[in-house]
Formats: C-alpha cells, sequence, structure tokens
C-alpha cells in the first residue's frame, strides 16, 4: 500500500503516519467538516480485497461501531474500495501503555486504573458478543490524563479468519499475548482476552515481558507448554498475591482462569492497593436494572454503576441494520414471503420492491431480516453474494459507481464512462469486476428519490433502464431490492417496461399492529 501522507480521503486531510502493523498502518488525520483530528486505520488491499473480507466487511465495522463505552475508542467512519479498507476513529494524544513501558515498569496506581478501565470496556464487548482477541500494550491507548482506551477490535482479524498469512497462519492475536487456544486454533471466548491481560499486567509491573528473550515460534511454544515466570524471586518487592494472580489469568487451561476481566481487576487491585482504599459510590443511569454491576474506579475512589441486564432493543426513529438482525423480531412470517420471492425462477426474479407506507419498517425488515437470512444461505448460493447498498440521491449512477466501488477487487478504468455509456453499462462493469461466478446482491433504499431528487429526465431514464437490463438479461450477475414508499408507488408505473417489473415483483410491507 503506497504512504498516503499529504493525501485526502473522502475530506480526511492525512497528516502522518503514525504506526504499522501486520494487517494494515495507521495515520494521524484531520478531518476538515468536523474540525477534528482523528486516526485512520488503512487495511491492506491483500486482506481488504479477499471475497470472505468483501462480503462481511460492512456488518463487522457496524458491530464494532455500536461498541459505545467511555473507555473503548470510537469508531466515527468506514469505507472500502479496491485501494483497502479504511476505519476511522478517535484520536488519542496520549499515546499508548506501549509507550509507557518504554520508559520502565508503570506505578502500582497508574497499573490498576489502566486495567479497571480496560476491563470495564471489555466487560461492555463481551456482554455484546464481541471477542477482542488481541489485548496488548499497543492496543491500549491513553488521553493526556492517563485514562486507558481499548483500540483495535480487530475487524481485519475476524475477517481474515480464513486467509492464509506469511505469518503465523492467520493467528488472530499477537504472538507475544496469544493464549494457547488462540495458538491452537481452538474455539475461543472471552478467557482468550483474560489472557491477554494477565500477560499485559505482568508487563506494566515488571517493565518486561515474561517471555522477553524468545522470539519466533519459541514465544508460541512457551505460551502453551509453560507458565508465564514467578515473581516470587525476581520481584520481591511485589505483592505475594499479585503471582498467583498473574498465573491464574494465564492458566493454560482457559476454565482455570478468572470468569470475567472485572473479577481479574478487582483482584488486581484489592493486591496492589488494599480494598479498604476504596471508597464506593454506587449510582443508576436507569430507574429498573438489574444486578449485573460494572465498576470503574481510580486511585481515590470507586464507582460502581448498575446497569440493566438486557440492552434495550428499541432504535426510535433508526432503521435497525444487519448489525442489530439478534434484536428485531415480529417480521418472520413477511421476511419468510420475502426469501420465498427471491427463490423464484422467472425472468423477472431478480428485482424485489419493498413497498409500504412511511414507518413501516421497510428498510429494517431487508437489512435486519432479510439480509442476514441470505447471509445463512437462505437462497442457494446467497451466503456467497456480494452485498452493497445506496441511497439514490439527485444522482444516482454516481451512487452505484461508488456502491461498485466498495465490492469491487479491481476497477475498471473509466467506471463513470462505463455506467454512463448506454443501458448496458451497469451489467457490463458487472461483468469486469466481480468473479465470473459472482452475484451482487444491491439493495437500494428509499427508491422514491429517483423521481423527487433527480431534476434530469435523461438521467432518471437511464438509471432505470440501466437496472432493467442487468436484472434481466440472461447472463446476469445481479440482484436488485429496493424499498418505495407507498404514496410513491405510482412514479415508476409511469415508465412501461420498469412499472411491469415493479408490477410483477412487489412485496407489500403493513405497518405493525401490536
Amino acid at each position: 500500500m503506497e504512504d498516503l501522507t499529504r493525501q485526502v480521503l473522502k475530506g480526511y486531510e492525512i497528516r502522518e503516519r503514525i504506526g504499522e502493523g501486520g494487517f494494515g498502518v495507521v495515520y494521524r488525520a484531520y478531518q476538515t467538516s468536523t474540525e477534528r483530528e482523528v486516526a485512520i486505520k488503512a487495511i491492506l488491499p491483500q486482506y481488504a480485497n479477499q471475497p470472505a473480507f468483501i462480503r462481511r466487511f460492512e456488518t463487522e465495522a457496524q458491530t464494532v461501531a455500536r461498541l459505545e463505552h467511555i473507555h473503548i475508542t470510537p469508531l466515527y467512519d468506514y469505507w472500502r474500495d479496491p485501494t483497502g479498507a479504511y476505519l476511522v476513529m478517535r484520536w488519542l494524544r496520549g499515546g499508548s501503555v506501549r509507550d509507557l513501558l518504554n520508559r520502565g515498569p508503570i506505578e502500582h496506581h497508574h497499573v490498576v486504573k489502566i486495567i479497571e478501565q480496560v476491563a470495564a470496556a471489555l466487560t461492555i464487548a463481551h456482554r455484546r458478543g464481541i471477542i477482542h482477541q488481541d489485548i496488548k500494550p499497543g492496543n491500549i491507548l491513553l488521553d493526556e490524563e492517563g485514562n486507558a482506551y481499548l483500540a483495535d477490535f480487530g475487524i481485519a482479524r475476524r475477517l481474515s479468519d480464513d486467509l492464509t498469512t506469511d505469518e503465523d497462519e492467520g493467528l488472530s492475536a499477537s504472538p507475544a499475548y496469544a493464549s494457547p487456544e488462540q495458538i491452537r486454533s481452538e474455539g475461543i471466548s472471552p478467557k482468550v482476552d483474560i489472557y491477554g491481560l494477565g500477560v499485559v499486567i505482568y508487563e506494566m509491573l515488571t517493565g518486561t515481558h515474561p517471555f522477553h528473550d524468545t522470539y519466533g515460534s519459541q514465544i508460541l511454544l512457551k505460551h502453551l507448554t509453560e507458565p508465564l515466570p514467578s515473581l516470587y524471586d525476581t520481584h520481591p518487592e511485589l505483592p505475594p498475591e499479585i503471582d498467583l494472580i498473574i498465573q491464574r489469568a494465564t492458566a493454560k487451561d482457559p476454565s482455570l482462569r478468572f470468569d470475567t476481566p472485572l473479577e481479574l481487576a478487582g483482584a488486581l487491585r484489592d493486591a496492589l492497593m488494599g480494598s479498604e482504599q476504596a471508597r464506593n459510590i454506587t449510582f443508576s443511569p436507569h430507574e429498573h436494572v438489574g444486578e449485573d454491576t460494572i465498576s470503574y474506579r481510580t486511585l481515590d475512589f470507586s464507582t460502581s454503576l448498575e446497569l440493566p441486564d438486557f440492552d434495550n432493543p428499541y432504535k426510535g426513529l433508526y432503521p435497525f441494520r444487519e448489525a442489530d438482525a439478534a434484536d428485531f423480531f415480529g417480521r418472520e412470517a413477511l421476511i419468510d414471503g420475502i426469501i420465498s420471492r427471491l427463490r423464484d425462477t422467472d425472468d423477472v426474479a431478480r428485482f424485489l420492491a419493498v413497498v409500504g407506507p412511511s414507518g413501516s419498517g421497510k428498510s429494517s425488515i431487508v437489512h435486519a431480516g432479510v439480509l442476514p437470512a441470505l447471509r445463512r444461505n437462505a437462497v442457494d448460493g446467497s451466503a456467497k453474494w456480494y452485498v452493497s447498498d445506496l441511497v439514490p440521491g439527485p444522482n444516482p449512477m454516481q451512487e452505484i459507481g461508488a456502491a461498485l466501488l466498495s465490492i469491487a477487487i479491481d476497477a475498471p478504468e473509466g467506471l463513470m464512462d462505463l455506467l454512463t455509456a448506454d443501458h448496458t453499462g451497469l451489467h457490463n462493469a458487472l461483468k469486469q469486476m466481480l468473479p465470473e461466478d459472482g452475484t451482487l446482491l444491491l439493495i437500494i433504499d428509499q427508491f422514491e428519490e429517483v423521481f423527487t431528487l433527480v431534476e434530469d429526465e435523461q438521467l432518471r431514464q437511464h438509471f432505470l433502464d440501466s437496472l432493467m437490463y442487468a436484472v434481466t438479461t440472461p447472463d446476469s450477475q445481479i440482484r436488485v431490492i429496493v424499498t418505495l414508499r407507498a404514496d410513491f408507488y405510482d412514479r415508476p408505473l409511469l415508465y412501461p417496461e420498469f412499472g411491469e417489473l415493479v408490477r410483477a415483483r412487489t412485496v407489500v410491507v403493513l405497518p405493525m399492529t401490536e
């Protein structure tokens, strides 16, 4: 990947290259629209252009973006094109725990503060079903007051599970912090994060990695077969309980480790600081709460934050996305009906219009209901479909171009010229951009914008003709689902050929009554 310094990408001025890893490069950038500095991780095209990565990137990024906690580095923005995949995150000025370790062991009170903050962040992630898989000093960032923020939830790692790399055969963690089960490619659980946190605690207290004199495959062998070195003899200044805590956190058998990150953090505080130094303050952010407690402590006081034992599944006015599928229910019969229509094999089966009143849940049904079912291969071969979506806006052909780039490995030269040349352009572009047996599912939300925002009648006709040809030609490689407000249902019917397609391929969505 070329150095992006001094380039402008989607409104971000790339100002400085600040780090790199096995999957990509990290830059400091400036977003002109919000006048803020951000960090951008550019994932290398050798990973970002793999079919499995392309298919799952959007959903994985949505999932990480929904992780909200004061000590999780937020994901602001993301996109993918043939040059790589890009993740825009908060820029933190305090460096990382790795920077602190470059100056030696870290003071005990700061170790406790950092570990408790990271443990609270991990608890939220684990509750959402997300395992970090790469806890290490470089992934614990700091602000200017020394507060910790867990970064890099490993979109590249999780999407590269099926890939073979030149180093460590696709190991999902940095070798120096990998748990035995990760090294063996066994099923993982949140306990892998506890193992990594135990190694980090050892390093923070001593200033050196427990296997600092070991490299390459030998360090993996030590994680598999040897306990971390005992601190009894090498660091007598540390309380003896610390050695027991670290040994338990890094037990080879995951069942012998601490049950939760917070349990580990609490034991560490009690050993290093003495529980009598903590002063508890409890408050509830909700009128009705469950029993779960997430503790956030600093040197001088402790705060216990009671959280509900459930996540609020309601999105208010926001539509459900694919990452919200677990919270989406009540539309099973309608989803099954849509899937049944998608299994049709007639000449117009590759198009479907989902029509309903404003607010009836059309977009949510498609994204959080139909799309997850297709990922599970509800239609033969659908698990391997590429997926992209768009909102037409005033120039829907430009939006199609952007949608195609999000799933492309090699972009055709002069893509927009190809798309706008004639009504076969979309079909021809797909032939160049997709594998021979590949299929693109294009979801066009708010299809009424074609008739309300597009001012050029020739452009509107060209867009409709392009879709019509692409979905009906015998060697088609695209399926199209559009969502359309019922009060605009007559608009596409004014175009005879496209109107006949809509008439034949419409599913009606009614508002829920309960």
